[in-house]
C-alpha cells in the first residue's frame, strides 16, 4: 500500500473571509478545492532516484556549485579531511560526473564564499577573520594559481570580465574591473559598495548603478561609461534596482521609481516612518516594507498600493502572475502558497518545504527539498504554470543540507561526502506535491 504524506493537520474556524495577505489564519473554500485536486494527484508514485554520484568530503567541507564544477573546500586541522592532511584543500569535480579534476591547498587563507567560471579560468573569492580577502584565478584544467588580488569578489559582466571592490591598498574604497585572464585592472573608480548596486541576469552582471555626489548614474560594467544619469535630493540612497526601476530614497521621507534606462523619475510616494525600509522586487510588483505590520505591494507603473500581506514573507520568485509567499516555521521547514500576484488572494497550498543549506549556492528559489516520513528526500520544484511543486527526485540515503543550481542537486550523504544527481526535466515528470 502507498502511503501519501498530507502533512500537518490545520484546523479551520469559521470566521468570514479574511482577504489577501490573511490567507494562513484560514484557507477559503477555493482553496480547499485546490487542495483536494493536489491531494489526487500526489496519488502518483514519487519520482525513482535519479543516477548520481558521491564526492568525496569530510563533516566540516563546505561544496560550492560552478558551471559545469561542484567545488569542495575541505578546512585545515589534522583528522578533519578523508586522508588526515592538516592542510586546507580546495578540490574540483566535474559534472555530472563527479570525476575529480584536482585538488590543491586553498590558494590564499579565509573561506571560499565566492566562486566564477569564466572560460578555462576558476576566479574565486576567499575572505578570514585575519586576512584581507583575496580573489584568486585558478586554472580550470589544474588548479594552478595565474593571478592573485586583494579585494572582494562581487562577480562576472555579460563579457566575461570581473568586478571586485576593496581598498585595493589604498584608504578608500574602490569597485575595479578585473581582466580574467591576468587579473590586471581594467578600470576602477573610489566608489563605496553602498554606492554602488549591481543588476545581475542569468548569473552575470548587466548593470552598474551608481549613487555618489548627488548624482544617479547608469552604466556599462564592462567599461565603466555611463549610460544616463540625473541629479537627485541629497542624502538620497539606492533601495534595490527592478528590471525597470532605480527605486530610492532621500532625506524628505520620499521613496521614488527612476526609470532605466533614461533615470526620468516616473513616480514618488511617502516613505513611512523606518528609516532603513526594506524594498524589493516581487515578480510583477514591488514589496515595500518600512516596519509597520504589513508588507506593501506596489505598482511599478505608479507606486500605488494593491494590496498588504501581513502574516507571510514574500520573495521574489513569480511565476504565471502568481507570487511565493513563505511563513517559517520551526525546524527550518516552511509554508509556501502562491499568491495571485494581482490581488494577494491565494491559489495554490504548496505544503512543507525546505530552500537550499548555506553553503550551496542556489541558483534560483524555485528548487525546494523535503524529508519524508519514510526517509527519503524530495527534491521538486515550482512548475512554470505555478501550479504547484513538480516532485523531480526521491532520494535516499542523505542527510540533508541540500542545494542546487539549474538541473543539479547536492546533498550530504549519510556516509560521508556529498552526492550529486542531475534532475530530470519537469516536462518528463507528473508527480506534484
Amino acid at each position: 500500500m502507498t502511503v501519501i504524506d498530507l502533512g500537518e493537520r490545520r484546523d479551520v474556524d469559521g470566521a468570514a473571509d479574511p482577504g489577501p495577505g490573511r490567507f494562513l489564519r484560514r484557507w477559503s473554500p477555493a482553496l480547499v478545492a485546490l487542495l483536494c485536486l493536489a491531494t489526487s494527484a500526489a496519488a502518483a508514485p514519487w519520482p525513482a532516484q535519479p543516477p548520481g554520484t558521491t564526492v568525496p568530503a569530510g563533516p566540516d567541507a563546505s561544496a560550492l556549485f560552478v558551471d559545469g564544477v561542484l567545488l569542495v573546500a575541505e578546512p585545515s586541522g589534522p583528522g578533519v579531511v578523508p586522508d588526515g592532511d592538516p592542510v586546507s584543500r580546495l578540490a574540483a569535480h566535474r559534472l555530472p560526473s563527479g570525476r575529480p579534476l584536482w585538488r590543491v591547498p586553498l590558494p590564499a587563507p579565509g573561506r571560499v564564499f565566492h566562486a566564477v567560471r569564466v572560460g578555462d579560468l576558476l576566479a574565486v573569492g576567499l575572505a578570514g577573520d585575519r586576512a584581507a580577502p583575496q580573489v584568486v584565478g585558478l586554472a580550470l584544467g589544474d588548479g594552478g594559481v595565474r593571478w592573485r588580488v586583494e579585494g572582494q569578489l562581487r562577480g562576472a559582466t555579460a563579457a566575461g570580465h570581473l568586478l571586485l571592490s576593496g581598498s585595493a591598498g589604498s584608504a578608500a574604497s574602490v569597485l575595479r574591473s578585473v581582466d580574467p585572464a591576468t587579473g590586471a585592472v581594467r578600470w576602477s573608480q573610489p566608489l563605496a559598495l553602498e554606492d554602488a548596486h549591481l543588476s545581475r541576469q542569468d548569473q552575470r552582471i548587466r548593470l552598474l548603478t551608481v549613487l555618489a555626489g548627488g548624482r544617479l548614474e547608469v552604466r556599462d560594467p564592462d567599461t565603466g561609461a555611463a549610460r544616463a544619469a540625473t541629479a537627485v535630493p541629497g542624502r538620497s540612497r539606492v533601495l534595490t534596482v527592478t528590471e525597470e526601476l532605480v527605486l530610492l530614497t532621500d532625506a524628505s521621507g520620499a521613496l521614488s521609481g527612476y526609470e532605466i534606462p533614461t533615470l526620468r523619475r516616473r513616480w514618488s510616494v511617502p516613505r513611512g516612518q523606518a528609516d532603513q525600509p526594506d524594498v524589493f522586487d516581487c515578480g510583477v510588483l514591488i514589496c515595500f516594507d518600512d516596519g509597520s505590520p504589513a508588507t506593501r505591494l506596489l505598482d511599478p507603473a505608479t507606486g500605488t498600493v494593491r494590496w498588504r500581506s501581513g502574516n507571510a514573507a514574500l520573495g521574489p520568485v513569480a511565476v504565471e502572475g502568481r507570487l511565493l509567499a513563505v511563513r517559517r516555521s520551526s525546524g527550518g521547514a516552511a509554508e509556501h502558497v502562491l499568491l495571485d500576484a494581482a490581488t494577494g488572494r491565494p491559489v495554490r497550498h504548496l505544503g512543507r518545504w525546505r530552500a537550499g543549506a548555506p553553503g550551496m549556492l542556489s541558483a534560483d528559489g524555485t528548487t525546494l527539498h523535503r524529508r519524508q516520513r519514510d526517509g527519503r528526500y524530495l527534491v521538486g520544484r515550482i512548475d512554470e504554470r505555478g501550479e504547484g511543486v513538480r516532485v523531480l527526485a526521491a532520494l535516499r540515503g542523505v542527510v540533508g543540507e541540500c542545494g542546487t543550481h539549474g538541473s543539479y542537486v547536492a546533498c550530504r550523504r549519510e556516509g560521508g561526502g556529498f552526492g550529486v544527481w542531475e534532475l530530470p526535466g519537469d516536462r518528463d515528470r507528473k508527480g506534484r506535491a
